[in-house]
């Protein structure tokens, strides 16, 4: 059985708790079993034609990241509005980061940097799920109306890899070492889950939930045994739909399940199988979708390469205040992102990894910012640089773009060095997907609250993303596809700056000639 998220609820700031996963199999959702999935990917869609072979890795930093800390310093910024930590210079001449990100900064020649990206909720729940859904309308507490953007993604290009069998649409949660000891600062995401939902489209084109286990310990809180080796992944123990209470007797164990359909296969019987029982039957049998989840397979030079366990984490009480008196719990964050490469390696073609609790208020049983960004900066920093080099290593550069974004911004820093809720500004990167990188896009004004030039949008981000995925100008010719579907992409102004000239958009204002745009070089 997988057991996505374990150990006692955690809140943020709004109230909202993380949600107790129900127990899900590798290759089924919401009692939907391999084969349904299979006959929605072929049903439901045209394909081919306009879906590029390219993949998507959003890195969604939920909590609001503060720009000031990341990759907006404004050095020459009034008290309160320049980075609390100081700031370094990149490889791109004239622009800085926070002294939070040197190995970032070291690679900023392939990040393009959005400092003009603006959103327009203030609250976390409303906030997810309108940037993850592209929504402006809904509030917190409402369900979504709309499919978040992987599920839109899913509709268009089939819910299966029909190839490899992996899902397309997938979402790895955060993992803590030790959850039956509390689940660490991690906060709650529950709203990102339902602003990855599909709404209207159907629960077939759900997000695939994956956890990445951790090296360093279980994670059913029993804390791991000297001698004891790397955490088992219960991705390959298990192959079963979403269950639910007394369903839960029903499982069955999947080694043991692809053993039977092997004997079935040997006496004929297979022949008495629909085609789509047949194509899941060889999908399951080629191992491709076990191999993609076993991180053992990795070299264990690239797993050290990504460890972030050794980075400090703490458990945390209800209210999310650090107990430091605990031992530290580690990061799984760079074993997420390595998880997101394989799957995205093996067809799977929109990813989000949910980094979660960046909600640095200095309240009540919330860090303030010095103390946040101490525990969460050097984890993404090291992450998002491991990931990055590996795909370059990999020839996987020009398939896969990193998007790395929050829910909304920060805002000027109060009496006890906290910062809070900001939607008119947030931090915006892009890294991989062969588009145009060392550059800065946009401008914040002086005090880094709000654009200073053309905003960005939550449409533009959407439409940036899927133009990447799909070639639009034949996409259109689907009539099968839903026409909720077609506006969702045709609604935004794709980034130009990102695709020079291999974008062909209509109404785009030509924003790579404004002199606030800036590349290796140039004078920021």
């Amino acid at each position: 059985m997988i057991n996505l998220v374990t150990g006692p609820r955690t809140s943020m700031c709004d109230g909202l708790h993380r949600r107790d996963f129900f127990r899900v199999g590798a290759l089924g959702l919401g009692g939907l079993t391999l084969t349904d999935r299979l006959q929605a990917s072929a049903g439901e869609k045209l394909t081919g034609s306009y879906v590029k072979d390219k993949a998507v890795v959003l890195l969604f930093l939920a909590g609001g990241p503060s720009q000031y800390e990341t990759f907006d310093p404004k050095p020459d910024g009034p008290e309160g509005c320049t980075s609390i930590a100081g700031h370094l210079p990149t490889v791109l001449s004239g622009v800085r980061f926070a002294s939070y990100l040197p190995k970032l900064a070291k690679l900023a020649d392939r990040l393009s940097i959005v400092r003009s990206f603006q959103t327009k909720h203030s609250e976390h729940n409303g906030a997810h799920k309108q940037i993850l859904t592209a929504d402006l309308t809904v509030q917190d507490g409402k369900p979504i109306t709309e499919p978040g953007l992987g599920a839109v993604y899913a509709r268009a290009a089939g819910v299966l890899n029909p190839l490899t069998g992996i899902p397309r649409h997938a979402l790895i949660p955060p993992t803590t070492r030790y959850p039956g000891a509390g689940n660490g600062f991690a906060g709650s995401f529950e709203s990102v889950v339902e602003g990855l939902q599909p709404a209207h489209l159907g629960p077939a084109f759900a997000p695939f939930e994956a956890q990445a286990p951790m090296a360093g310990g279980a994670t059913d809180g029993k804390k791991k045994k000297k001698g004891e080796g790397e955490a088992p992944n219960p991705f390959l123990d298990a192959l079963e739909p979403r269950l639910t209470g007394t369903e839960l007797d029903a499982r069955m164990d999947l080694l043991g399940q692809i053993d039977q359909l092997g004997r079935m296969v040997d006496s004929g019987s297979v022949d008495k199988l629909g085609v789509f029982r047949r194509q899941a039957l060889d999908l399951l049998r080629s191992g491709a979708v076990r191999k993609a989840f076993d991180l053992k397979l990795e070299d264990p030079t690239t797993l050290k390469a990504y460890d972030t366990e050794h980075f400090r984490n703490w458990n945390c009480d209800d209210n999310s205040k650090f107990i430091r008196s605990s031992p530290s719990i580690g990061f799984s964050l760079g074993r997420q992102l390595l998880l997101a490469r394989r799957l995205c390696e093996a067809g799977c073609g929109f990813v989000t990894v949910v980094n979660a609790n960046w909600d640095f208020h200095a309240r009540k049983g919330i860090p303030n910012i010095p103390e946040g960004m101490g525990v969460f900066g050097p984890p993404l920093d090291h992450a998002v640089s491991a990931f990055l080099e590996d795909i370059r290593q990999r020839g996987l550069e020009d398939k896969i773009l990193l998007v790395i974004t929050g829910e909304f911004g920060r805002s000027g820093l109060d009496k006890n060095a906290g910062r809070h809720h900001h939607p008119k500004i947030c931090p915006l990167v892009f890294a991989g997907g062969g588009l145009k990188h060392g550059q800065v896009v946009g401008q914040s004004d002086k005090r880094g609250s709000q654009p200073a030039t053309e905003p960005i949008t939550i449409n533009d981000l959407h439409a940036t993303i899927l133009h990447y995925l799909f070639d639009v100008s034949r996409m259109r010719l689907d009539v099968g596809l839903p026409q909720r579907i077609q506006d969702r992409v045709q609604r935004g102004t794709p980034i130009r700056e990102l695709f020079g000239s291999a974008v062909s958009v209509r109404n785009v204002p030509n924003r790579a000639s404004n002199p606030t745009t800036t590349q290796a070089g140039g004078k920021r």
